[in-house]
């Protein structure tokens, strides 16, 4: 009989991706006797690309423990690169919130430079060949899955789509009898995630009708109205405070794959209003849990929130229909037991 030996579990450390990580150790009792073989990786400043160094340091972790392992799990595609040909040796499930020409389309929101024709059909081959080696893939969403198929070749049945989860048990309703509507902004990129927006749409058509609470880490003065919290923590008590006792989460990002505060937001029976970007339309279902806005539109932004903003009755009905779909889709245990047995099975011991 074969000894089950342990895969690794390669994961990147940056944005969104370390409370992933976080939430799956977290899990990781669900996998029995089975425990993976975790492998985080840092993010470093440097003059090289972050692809580059994080692919270099994920070569670096990987390749002495291969010989003692059944495979490997790597979240993101951008630690891949530079350990591609350790595929050949370990069977290698790739996982991502999105792939590089899903991203193409948010580096100016990122601040990065806009790929040139030759460069952005250079950078495809190079992951459709990684792609190739590799035995099965996750996906966030199925706006991630729809570019693995038709951008890189990889084959349907390979993808699976496995959102990541939160402990629905950390995350509830609390008390909301306020005197005004209280609307909730969790971003710490106060740009890239629409704040300005948001800002300029409270002044001139929410102040005195709602209050607006900002979690960020950006410097913004003190105004009428307007709450700030900084230096708030993933999965804080405080975090959960302000979630359970605000009346409508909002986030008018301009640039994200996918992000689990909507997830937060959901379990905590909040409203949600959201942009038309990445796989952010597979986590709020329109008008059933809430309202999609387009990206960088401010009469769109104000008129879903007024809206909201004026009839509890469509806000308890939206935070009741968010929380089932919470408990439904982003259970953190169940999609951590899916996730983990599709790459067990993936890696040919199963």
């Amino acid at each position: 009989m074969m000894t089950r030996r342990p895969i690794a579990y390669v994961m990147e450390q940056t944005l969104g991706n370390v409370t992933h990580y976080l939430n799956l150790r977290r899990e990781e009792a669900v996998c029995g006797n089975d425990r993976p073989l975790w492998i985080p990786i840092q993010y470093r400043t440097s003059r090289l690309p972050w692809t580059v160094t994080g692919s270099l340091l994920a070569r670096r972790a990987l390749r002495p423990v291969l010989d003692q392992i059944d495979g490997m799990f790597i979240h993101t595609s951008t630690l891949t690169p530079l350990v591609a040909d350790c595929f050949w040796r370990r069977p290698a499930v790739l996982s991502s919130d999105g792939t590089p020409l899903n991203k193409r389309t948010m580096r100016a929101a990122y601040g990065l430079k806009a790929r040139g024709h030759f460069a952005e059909l250079g950078n495809r081959a190079v992951y459709r060949r990684i792609f190739a080696r590799a035995v099965g893939f996750v996906g966030w969403s199925e706006w991630t899955k729809q570019s693995f198929v038709e951008d890189y070749g990889c084959r349907e049945q390979d993808v699976s789509v496995i959102p990541p989860g939160i402990d629905l048990d950390l995350f509830e309703a609390g008390e909301r009898d306020h005197a005004l509507p209280r609307l909730l902004f969790v971003g710490g990129d106060f740009v890239r995630k629409g704040g300005h927006l948001l800002l300029d749409v409270f002044r001139r058509r929410l102040r005195g009708r709602a209050e607006l609470i900002l979690v960020t880490q950006a410097d913004l003065p003190d105004e009428p109205g307007v709450t700030i919290y900084r230096d708030v923590h993933a999965n804080s008590d405080l975090l959960r405070s302000l979630y359970a006792t605000s009346d409508v989460f909002v986030l008018p990002t301009r640039g994200d794959c996918f992000s689990l505060v909507y997830l937060e937001a959901l379990a905590s029976g909040l409203p949600i209003v959201a942009t038309r970007v990445g796989g952010i339309p597979d986590l709020v279902r329109e008008a059933e849990t809430g309202l999609m806005v387009d990206v960088d539109d401010g009469k769109q932004l104000g008129d879903a929130l007024e809206s909201l903003v004026s009839d509890p009755a469509a806000r308890r009905v939206m935070g009741d229909a968010g929380r089932a779909d919470a408990e439904r889709r982003f259970d953190g245990r169940e999609n951590s037991r899916r996730l983990f047995e599709f790459v067990r099975s993936r890696c040919g011991t199963s």
